[in-house]
């Protein structure tokens, strides 16, 4: 009888279910009538920006979607090309996106002014007592910005701050040892350090500053000035109220309700149509030759792509090998697909993880053009994965190279011990049973083996850059060492072949495929994204990832006294304000 009730149970959850399903796509597919013969395509963009989305009616129902780079690239892409659309209605906010990221979007909006049509921002503010750089920067590739009258423009320049823990382990009574390859893999200083090495602060005034004159030269150019006249305003920033139009950084200040009515009288008959109902409205090529885009975002670790849990830098995106290293095996499967665009936005990680997924594609490159297009990052790891494809593309503001590994381990006894209480019995049975544990420093014997271990690694990295670019080792090894680059400085060491977006990319996997220019061409996503009901089913919140997580690290630490490792080819995180 128990299970006789079970069974009903679980069937009328099933046609709960179901019937919401089917609600949310009937309400999907009955509330956006179809697209008026004259628009102007209103866009939102705040909060964080992630580079692709699933598709999912209970996220689009419920408003709890995040914009993707994705919808965008292809509803600004189509807006320039759309008879009816007269202009672009930009309202922006506070946005997450890096800095590669934001250069995408502008080159973007400065597509669709390109071809003929307007595009008018409206902020706030651009910095609420905060750098406003990003945020400003932005705006300026559009026709004209208008500022709310109590806004400001926080256009200040960058400032980067790193932080360091190693009086933080002192105090803690843990002892760091982080051996790598090269002074310019600065990812291990941030445990052994407590300020910047020589090495790396020179790393970060040449990173900051290649990304600091694209600033300037973008905002010049946006907003007709010269470029030292930007540099100038900037020293001058920030700039407060009726300053801001006084120095010809914005064109109107008025609240979001007269700059709608304004564009309203700008676009006359024309209706106001959002960025969802435009994208539900529009298709996709159907037909054509087809390009895989295969969207790699995340430290990269063995195992699926998923999320995780880092004490350090909270929820994270982890690129899986399997996940992505099967997406190209499925690729190859397909005879109908004629080149690969490898979308990555990493900052490394694993060594094995990252030569899984690079045997997999160089494997596919072999059958077929693979393009490499970076994101906001693709250091260290993420640069090991693209070594065997035919050509690499980066944002001028991409973080890449970090040709480096590093490793190492944190002796947690004292802090057990003097601070927590807890001891650990021993017993080990081999000489180095223990070198990989968090209880000992290590030895002589021990270190030897660690070095024996880097260098392997180093070697067959420099060896794969040398191979995939047509330089020498020792070309590489000089320009290698854990440096990092932007992308223009990655382009000027031949780390990458050309400046671009994605749709840089594609137009350079078309012409590597020999598709012809007219040609209609399709665009397959790849890992392919869960079907809608598996995505309902196996849902869950970062709040439950978070806690699964830190109760794993937990287990494994108590247990142990060992601590996660990120992984050998990982670069520093940089944040740039």
């Amino acid at each position: 009888m128990a299970k006789a009730r079970s069974v009903i149970l679980g069937v009328g959850c099933l046609i709960l279910v179901v019937g919401v399903v089917l609600a949310a796509l009937l309400v999907r597919g009955l509330s956006k009538p179809g697209l008026p013969s004259k628009m102007v395509l209103a866009v939102n963009l705040t909060g964080p920006i992630v580079e692709m989305t699933a598709e999912d009616p209970f996220a689009e129902m419920f408003g709890d979607q995040p914009l993707s780079m994705q919808d965008l690239r292809w509803a600004l892409n189509r807006a320039a090309e759309d008879d009816r659309v007269l202009g672009v209605r930009l309202r922006i906010g506070d946005v997450a996106a890096g800095f590669a990221m934001t250069q995408e979007l502008r080159d973007l909006l400065q597509g669709v002014r390109a071809s003929g049509k307007w595009t008018s921002a409206y902020l706030d503010t651009a910095g609420e007592f905060a750098p406003g750089n990003s945020v400003y920067y932005l705006a300026s590739a559009c026709d004209e910005i208008s500022l709310h009258p109590a806004g400001d423009v926080n256009l200040i320049g960058f400032s980067v701050r790193s932080p360091f823990l190693r009086g933080t382990f002192d105090k803690l009574g843990i002892r760091p040892e982080f051996p790598g390859r090269g002074d310019y893999k600065t990812a291990r200083f941030m445990y052994t350090e407590r300020d910047f090495t020589p090495a790396a602060r020179e790393m970060t005034e040449w990173l900051v500053g290649s990304l600091f004159d694209q600033l300037i030269g973008g905002v010049a150019q946006g907003r007709g000035m010269d470029p030292d006249e930007v540099r100038g305003l900037i020293d001058r920033g920030p700039f407060l109220g009726d300053e801001t139009e006084a120095a010809g950084l914005v064109d109107h200040r008025e609240d979001w309700t007269t700059f709608s009515e304004r564009l309203g009288d700008k676009a006359g008959s024309a209706k106001v149509v959002g960025l969802s109902h435009y994208l539900a409205r529009g298709s996709s090529s159907s037909y054509g030759e087809k390009i895989a885009v295969v969207t790699a975002v995340g430290g990269i670790m063995r195992g699926e792509s998923r999320r995780e849990f880092n004490p350090l830098f909270g929820m994270s995106d982890i690129m899986g090998a399997e996940t992505i290293a099967g997406a190209f095996r499925a690729i190859r499967k397909d005879d109908g697909i004629k080149a690969v665009v490898f979308r990555v936005d990493s900052p490394g990680g694993s060594a094995l993880a990252s030569e899984i997924i690079r045997a997999e594609m160089a494997r596919t490159a072999e059958k077929i053009p693979v393009v490499v297009s970076m994101g906001d990052v693709a250091g260290s790891g993420g640069y090991w994965v693209t070594c065997g494809a035919q050509s690499i593309v980066a944002e001028p503001g991409t973080i890449t190279g970090s040709i480096g590994v590093l490793t190492g381990h944190l002796n947690m006894e004292g802090f057990y011990n003097d601070k927590l209480g807890i001891t650990y019995g021993k017993a080990d049975f081999g000489a180095n049973a223990d070198i990989y544990g968090a209880l000992d420093d290590w030895n002589d014997q021990q270190r030897a083996i660690v070095d024996r271990v880097l260098d392997r690694i180093y070697d067959r990295f420099v060896t794969l850059v040398s191979e995939s670019r047509g330089m020498t080792w020792d070309e590489v090894d000089a320009i290698g060492r854990g440096r990092v680059f932007t992308g223009v400085q990655a382009v000027e060491n031949g780390l990458v072949d050309m400046v671009g977006g994605l749709d840089t990319a594609l137009a350079e996997a078309r012409r590597l495929a020999e598709i012809q220019p007219d040609a209609k061409v399709r665009v397959v996503d790849f890992p392919k994204a869960k079907p809608w009901w598996q995505q309902f089913i196996h849902r869950k919140s970062d709040d439950q990832v978070a806690i699964e997580s830190i109760l794993r690290d937990y287990r494994t630490f108590v247990t142990t006294g060992r601590v996660p490792f990120q992984g050998e080819v990982r670069m520093a995180p940089v944040v740039v304000e």
